[in-house]
């Protein structure tokens, strides 16, 4: 096959000049420079030729800059700590308080240590992408940038360094990028007073907003008999956190196609000729706070194991350009006890008797870049799989992964804290006796005695102060694995995973309707079922399965509301009689689906949005029998039973869904797609799909701000009029879901596969790819996958491009 690319290429000036008529203009080169071909197909994807990694790195940067120039020059600033001294204070000092979150996690330093402690192909790939993404700045000049970021002054060269400061920050996105509220202004209270606080929200650590699905089918379930895979994570469609979809080929070497988070310069989900793989964010918990006791004469001095311990002290200055232009400086002190940095705000306080750091197992992940480029060269599931072995960079995401010959495996190889038997014991105690500890843990977070040794993560050989290898959650079978960012004790029900550390969660934890809609498209049987009637996939069904928009909850209950709302009365809403006939009609004639022509979805929408999430997972105010682990498919089931006495709460909630939909000028007959949309340039696209608590596996929504952390315009919602299902006076409008989707099917003749980009591959206005792709994602209508060098040649929108640079 190398062969064939090496012949095929021939003009496109790796081997040799290329003719006038080629259309291509050979670039001098001086021995030693980097130099790849770019060759950009239909939809702007980019598929990267060179000769070495380091050209690898420099060929993706030079045509990923030209899509996200703007958002990764966002970034670096803000890893840099420099937005205050280059965009000024920001509202409320949020730039100061930016730049001394980052100072505070020393992510600069930790870049320059990045850099020390990676692979050689890892620092090569790295130094490549540097000179890439700058020699595209070179060659474009500021005023011939993209808008947002056209002419402006902040878009510079990069070093090594500050990409990999960028990317231990994204590593910390499931710990300490959410609490940086909480670490930009811990201090000890001031002389005189007991506590310093501010009042802020806790981060809900069990709803990040990131989700996906992940599906392996083996060869026992795959048409076929090879291996399959459906990757479709749920991730910000505007921000840093958008995938570059690219094709890195280095003859003999590396072959591998996907997608990359913004900046990093891997394929993090893709496949080559052997493995394909996906990611899901994992709930297993990633970071813990240490409640350290303090000395009651110094609250920079705490105690550990009955003895005085120093805070470690550091001031920091940074410059913040004011209105006039001119700059001054802010100085503040911050600290770190030897678990980590200080926090500081509403239950974290800092008093003068207790104050908590935080120690995150992603501070110090310098392997995630080395963790994915084995991955992209594995040869093999095995070889896969020791890369998570023995590199363990995955930060906080479940990997589930294929051979092409049909061995589905699903793993959470996440930097997972390894604690000892002893402090989960006492932790388990503090829960039942402790309240603050308990809160925390409601929300994900798990408090831990910073005053005592037992309470130390525990190191072992091997996996550092990890979870070791042998107890990492893994499932491996030959029909299918799945995940959709439970615990992983679901991962197939026929075998459930048990014996696992409590980090990572339990067996029987609660399920979301998501889930169960993710494992009954896998495991339903008959002639109507996602698989068809002889219970194996082809890639078409796979294909029509994962965007089928089914609901979990309205299959499971509409029928039942209906029973419950035909005929009723009109209903009682804060002294509003409110006719639910029209409603409980739409609901009738209803599919259950969430497509652009559904209607009767928005009803189901406003009405499931009385309820909370824990209502779709278990018995209570929706359902009446419980979720039972022992059924977790059928389970839980039944509409809750109407009262004897009072409102029928199932019809108060369909009369409020009814009012809600009316305030945004929507009735209920009004189909999804008239309502639901993304606003692409001066256009509103229709979007289909839906949300967690609706039980689909397609899901889409409006991100809350710390999903997108750039100083780039981007949508606002207008006014909410339903917080808890994103509803406006305008509709529901969509940037975040179902993001880089694909399909792909081994097969005797390699992998074939289909995809797509909903947002679109650029983030230039102005570009063909745009808005190209978000058109066929509204229309379901998928592109292929261009691998063979035979497809990339024949493909009519081909457009070569060499770059090279000095090393």
């Amino acid at each position: 096959m190398y062969g064939r690319i090496i012949a095929g290429l021939s003009c496109l000036g790796l081997l040799a000049a290329c003719s006038e008529e080629s259309g291509v203009r050979p670039v001098p080169v001086a021995q030693g420079d980097y130099q790849a071909t770019i060759r950009w197909t239909s939809h702007g994807v980019p598929h990267i030729l060179a000769e070495d990694l380091g050209s690898i790195g420099f060929g993706l940067a030079y045509a990923g800059a030209r899509d996200f120039v703007c958002t990764l020059a966002d970034q670096i600033v803000k890893v840099r700590s420099e937005r205050a001294k280059t965009f000024g204070p920001g509202e409320g000092d949020a730039n100061i308080d930016s730049d001394f979150s980052y100072l505070a996690l020393g992510v600069a330093e930790r870049g320059e240590r990045m850099l020390e402690r990676v692979s050689p192909d890892a620092r090569a790939l790295l130094e490549g992408y540097a000179a890439g993404y700058n020699r595209y700045l070179e060659e474009t000049g500021a005023s011939g940038l993209p808008a947002p970021c056209t002419g402006a002054a902040w878009v510079k060269p990069v070093s090594p360094a500050d990409l990999a400061a960028y990317y231990i920050h994204v590593n910390m996105f499931a710990g300490s990028l959410q609490l940086l509220d909480f670490l930009s202004r811990a201090a000890p209270p001031a002389p005189g007073e007991r506590i310093g606080a501010r009042e802020l929200d806790l981060p809900d650590f069990t709803h990040l907003g990131l989700g996906s699905n992940a599906w392996a089918i083996g060869r026992e379930r795959a048409e076929g008999g090879q291996g399959m895979l459906v990757a479709n994570p749920h991730f910000p469609w505007e921000g840093e956190l958008k995938f570059h979809e690219a094709h890195l080929t280095i003859p003999g070497q590396l072959d591998v196609y996907g997608a990359a988070l913004t900046g990093l310069p891997v394929i993090n989900i893709g496949f080559n000729e052997h493995v394909a793989w996906t990611h899901t964010v994992s709930p297993a918990k990633h970071f813990t706070v240490y409640r350290l006791t303090l000395d009651p004469d110094d609250p920079t001095t705490y105690i550990h194991e009955g003895k005085p311990r120093a805070m470690e002290r550091r001031e920091h200055t940074i410059d913040v350009l004011s209105d006039d232009g001119s700059v001054s400086q802010v100085s503040r002190v911050m600290y770190r006890s030897h678990h980590g940095p200080m926090l500081g705000a509403s239950v974290l306080a800092w008093s003068t008797e207790q104050a908590f750091a935080l120690r995150d197992a992603n501070e110090d992940n310098v392997t995630a870049v080395d963790q994915w480029l084995a991955m992209d060269r594995a040869k093999s599931l095995d070889e896969l799989r020791r890369a998570n072995e023995e590199l363990r960079g995955i930060p906080f995401v479940f990997t589930t992964s294929v051979s092409a010959e049909g061995e589905a495996l699903l793993m959470d190889a996440s930097r997972v804290p390894h604690l000892s038997d002893a402090t989960l014991s006492a932790y388990e105690s503090a829960l039942r006796r402790d309240g603050l500890t308990g809160v925390l843990a409601s929300s994900g977070i798990v408090l831990l005695d910073g005053s005592k040794e037992r309470d130390e993560w525990v190191e072992t050989q091997g996996a550092g102060a990890l979870v070791p290898w042998g107890d990492v959650p893994s499932l491996a079978r030959t029909d299918f694995v799945m995940n959709a960012n439970d615990t992983p004790w679901l991962a197939n029900p026929a075998e459930p995973l048990v014996g696992y550390p409590a980090l990572f969660g339990k067996r029987g934890d609660l399920v979301s309707a998501r889930t169960r809609m993710n494992i009954v498209l896998l495991t339903e049987e008959g002639e109507d079922a996602a698989s068809g009637k002889d219970g194996l996939f082809s890639r078409e069904e796979l294909t029509e399965a994962i965007l089928s928009n089914r609901g979990l909850t309205a299959e499971r209950l509409r029928a039942q509301v209906v029973e419950r709302c035909d005929g009723a009365a009109p209903v009682d809403v804060e002294g509003e009689a409110v006719d639910v006939a029209d409603a409980c009609l739409a609901l009738a004639s209803w599919d259950g689906r969430l497509d652009l022509d559904s209607a009767g979805a928005l009803v189901w929408r406003e009405l499931l949005g009385r309820f909370s999430d824990r209502d779709t997972m278990d018995a209570g105010r929706l359902y009446a029998q419980p979720f039972d682990p022992e059924d977790p498919i059928e389970t839980p089931r039944d509409l809750v039973e109407a009262p004897a006495e009072g409102p029928d709460p199932i019809l108060v909630a369909l009369a409020q869904a009814t009012l809600t939909l009316a305030k945004a000028g929507l009735d209920p007959s009004t189909p999804l797609g008239d309502a639901q949309f993304v606003r692409k340039g001066d256009d509103n696209i229709p979007i289909h799909g839906g949300s967690g608590r609706e039980g689909v596996t397609n899901i889409v929504g409006f991100s809350p701000d710390f999903l997108n952390s750039t100083l780039l315009p981007r949508y606002e919602a207008s006014e909410l009029i339903n917080g808890a299902t994103g509803l406006t006076p305008s509709g529901y409008p969509v940037n975040l879901g179902s993001s880089f989707i694909m399909v792909v099917e081994h097969t005797s003749d390699g992998p074939r596969a289909e995809a797509l980009l909903t947002y679109s591959q650029s983030s230039d206005p102005e570009s063909p790819y745009f808005a190209d792709q978000t058109e066929l994602f509204s229309q379901k209508t998928w592109r292929p996958v261009l691998f063979t060098q035979e497809a990339i040649e024949a493909d009519p929108a081909l457009v070569v491009k060499e770059v090279s640079g000095p090393r």
